[in-house]
């Protein structure tokens, strides 16, 4: 059997969650079941534009730990004079840390944008309930049965396109991306804004 490969990077990935999360919500009216795929590309997108927004050209600094930052700016270093310099693990913040760090002024991997990207106190909260509530409960399921409401994932949705569009801006993130990759996410946020969820 001949061997199969994909290539991709982080802004690729974000493109490709973002277009899962229109795909899923299709499907959500005859399998209830799907919305646990809607909410994990949701997630997925969000934190994956966090991550390009904002690690410098010293990757993947600017996404991760604080102490993580720290090795990997020791192994840069150690790297012009050691051959033999073992790279680090990466270990990229959670998503609440993320968009924490997104709202800061200059919060671009270069620095550019004097403005953070807009999230309010309350969109911060709800982000972080939909990461520790509804996401981690998904990703992290527990042999049990359990009940949840997805009334509020469209609303999510529309935050989640509007965080994104706000990224896409700024420009840093999605800079290695030409324009017409740039065009068709800038369409896929508009449908995932506008998709017609079940009531």
């Amino acid at each position: 059997m001949a061997e199969n490969w994909i290539r991709t990077d982080e802004a690729e990935d974000v493109a490709g969650s973002i277009r899962h999360v229109i795909r899923a919500a299709q499907f959500v009216r005859e399998d209830s079941l799907a919305w646990k795929w809607v909410v994990m590309a949701l997630h997925s997108a969000l934190q994956g534009a966090c991550v390009c927004h904002l690690t410098t050209t010293a990757a993947p600094v600017g996404a991760v730990t604080e102490r993580n930052a720290g090795e990997w700016l020791t192994y840069f270093e150690d790297s012009r004079t050691n051959p033999n310099a073992e790279p680090p693990k990466t270990h990229l913040m959670g998503l609440p840390d993320l968009l924490k760090a997104v709202r800061k002024p200059s919060s671009a991997g270069d620095g550019s944008n004097v403005a953070g990207i807009a999230i309010s106190e309350s969109e911060l909260s709800w982000l972080h309930r939909f990461h520790r509530e509804i996401r981690n409960q998904f990703t992290h399921f527990e042999p049990m049965g359990w009940s949840i409401e997805v009334s509020g994932i469209p609303e999510i949705a529309k935050l989640v396109a509007r965080i994104i569009g706000d990224i896409l801006r700024t420009g840093w993130a999605f800079r290695h991306q030409d324009r017409a990759q740039r065009e068709e996410m800038q369409r896929s946020l508009h449908t995932l804004k506008t998709i017609e969820w079940p009531s």
